[in-house]
């Protein structure tokens, strides 16, 4: 015995239509048909919001930041001068264990990324000569962080991490403009 065709199956299942498709003068479909909104996408638009809230609230954290003299390694005593706080630590620049080397377009190389199908945000500085561990400690301290974070399943996470092996130092969430400030204070 032979299968049955499409068409025939089609003329039997969907008796009130034709048994090709035919297309009409007017190349106008209704919405639905080809931008059916999915759960997905109305996943995908939450997560674009909340990254433009997390970044928006990076932005004035990042604006409302002061500079704290004492959060800085204390520079060589010398004579006493009457300098402002903010020129006297771009001094204490060449006292820091560590530098921070601007990216050829003379930006400093502080980049934000998502990981883990977006739900995990990062932060990372490159381009580090020097100490890790102090850098990471007084990003940790001009940003206000804690050691760790306890996610969803109880575990301990730090909130600044280094990496070793490619000398970067890896901050948990959207710390860009904030890391940029502080940087730029600091005298980098």
């Amino acid at each position: 015995m032979k299968a049955p065709s499409t068409l025939l199956l089609r003329a039997l299942l969907r008796p009130g239509r034709p048994l090709c498709q035919i297309r009409s003068k007017s190349y106008w479909m209704p919405r639905e048909k080809y931008a059916k909104i999915t759960g997905l996408d109305k996943l995908h638009r939450r997560q674009k919001e909340g990254i433009r809230r997390e970044h928006e609230a990076s932005r004035i954290r990042a604006e409302k930041m002061k500079f704290d003299p004492t959060a800085q390694p204390a520079p060589i005593p010398q004579q006493p001068s009457t300098v402002s706080p903010i020129l006297e630590a771009m001094t204490t620049v060449s006292n820091l264990p560590f530098k921070i080397s601007r990216t050829p377009s003379a930006n400093l190389p502080v980049y934000e990324s998502v990981k883990s199908g977006g739900s995990k945000h990062i932060t990372t500085i490159r381009k580090i000569t020097g100490d890790l561990d102090q850098l990471a400690g007084q990003v940790q301290k001009a940003l206000g962080l804690g050691q760790h974070i306890v996610d969803v399943r109880g575990r301990r996470k730090d909130t600044v991490a280094i990496n070793r092996t490619t000398r970067q130092v890896v901050v948990r969430g959207w710390r860009g403009p904030e890391i940029k400030k502080w940087a730029e204070m600091v005298g980098f």
